[in-house]
């Protein structure tokens, strides 16, 4: 007990041993995913971009907000709804994270920045079992009791973001969600700082 208030309280001093601490939000737009597994269900993909279907066009919109305690590390929010995915029904995405910044492994840039969420991830879908020849993988996701929204929760979920910053408070943003071994997808848009 003793150890882990000893570590939860160094935490917060190194958290606020720091006067850089800022607030970000982003909106982004998306994208493309990508099944690595093809698992029959490629045929239902309306936004088939390559032969195998496995790369797909999807639109959605995602809003980010972080809050970045040090140069270091912060929290991250990632709330992205599809409007399409690629069988052209609604999905969504939600994420808390733990964000570490690029300085923690010191690499320093004004107009480059990365960073890497961890944490809970939780993705909803219409149920695409109403797609007739349509195969479940009950090991990617789970129909609901209700039987209208498939669903999948991990504990491990995270997010890979870029920014290109074209001056001191805004940045073109590329997220990057690694979706192993089910689906990688990205989207793109603008990222702004509100607070520093």
């Amino acid at each position: 007990m003793i150890k882990t208030v000893s570590i939860t309280l160094s935490f917060f001093l190194l958290i606020h041993s720091y006067s850089a601490q800022s607030i970000t939000w982003g909106i982004k737009l998306g994208g493309i995913g990508y099944h690595p597994k093809t698992d029959g269900n490629e045929q239902f993909y309306r936004y088939k971009i390559n032969k195998k279907g496995n790369l797909t066009f999807f639109r959605s919109i995602t809003f980010c907000f972080s809050y970045n305690f040090s140069p270091y590390l912060g929290i991250k929010a990632v709330q992205t709804f599809l409007v399409n995915d690629c069988t052209g029904h609604f999905a969504g995405v939600s994420h808390v994270g733990i964000n570490l910044l690029d300085d923690i492994v010191n690499f320093k840039s004004e107009k480059h920045q990365g960073s890497f969420s961890f944490g809970p991830l939780f993705y909803y879908r219409r149920n695409w079992n109403k797609i007739e020849g349509y195969k479940t993988d009950s090991n990617f996701i789970r129909l609901g009791k209700n039987k209208t929204w498939e669903r999948k929760f991990v504990w491990y979920g995270g997010q890979i973001q870029y920014d290109y910053f074209f001056n001191n408070y805004q940045a073109v943003s590329v997220n990057f969600l690694p979706g192993y071994p089910y689906i990688y997808a990205v989207s793109t848009g603008m990222e702004t700082v509100v607070g520093k």
